[in-house]
């Protein structure tokens, strides 16, 4: 009867993780994963313009947080939200890579747009 109820047991415990969805929940505290996406891509672009910048004798460092400011200006965030955040979505490697994934596809979008202007 014992090693019924641990077989019992066993197999519910592995029915239940199965079960469990793929993808960890957000908190609420947390910036929403496409509200991040467009956040992340419009850093590594604002970070993108920086290096450009500095091969002309600019201040990559100086002009990257100047951009990087301007980025959590104009999407509502503070750099603690932000950092907050991207640490929360480091921690959870699934919900990361699907972000890159969605900002590796808007990005090769956007490169496409432009190339044909």
């Amino acid at each position: 009867m014992l090693i019924y109820m641990k077989r019992t047991i066993l197999c519910l415990f592995i029915f239940l993780s199965a079960c469990k969805s793929e993808l960890p929940d957000v908190p609420k505290d947390i910036i929403p994963m496409d509200k991040m996406e467009v956040i992340l891509a419009d850093m590594h672009i604002t970070d993108a313009v920086a290096e450009t910048k500095a091969q002309l004798g600019m201040n990559e460092k100086l002009l990257t947080e100047e951009y990087h400011v301007q980025v959590f200006k104009n999407h509502g965030v503070t750099r603690e939200e932000f950092l907050k955040s991207y640490k929360f979505y480091e921690a959870n490697p699934k919900l990361l890579n699907r972000m890159y994934d969605n900002i590796l596809q808007a990005m090769s979008k956007r490169e496409e747009a432009v190339g044909k202007k």
